[in-house]
């Protein structure tokens, strides 16, 4: 399994914009046959700050999620709304079985 870990900040007064932006984005990517989980959390303190989790089956899978049309839609709309982005890949070693 291949996961993406995406940290964000909303600019000033955009992080309602932003919470719409994420889930437009979920409700399309959660559709992917080959995306097995697609979250994101706002930080409890810190309320201008988002993190994503996403999991795929291979980094094929998470390529053509990039190359999609709602993803596209996605950059255009959500790139003025954020601050700061830091994000990264990963091979899942340690899966949870349940």
């Amino acid at each position: 399994m291949f996961a993406v870990v995406v940290t964000l900040e909303a600019n000033p007064g955009k992080a309602e914009e932003l919470m719409a932006a994420l889930e437009d984005n979920a409700i399309h990517t959660r559709q992917e046959s080959e995306c097995l989980k697609w979250e994101w959390s706002r930080h409890i303190s810190e309320p201008n700050q988002f993190a994503i989790y996403e999991l795929y089956t291979t980094p094929e899978a998470f390529a053509a999620h990039k190359a999609s049309d709602h993803f596209a839609h996605w950059k255009e709309v959500s790139t003025p709304l954020i601050a700061s982005k830091n994000a990264g890949q990963y091979d899942v070693v340690g899966p949870d079985e349940r």
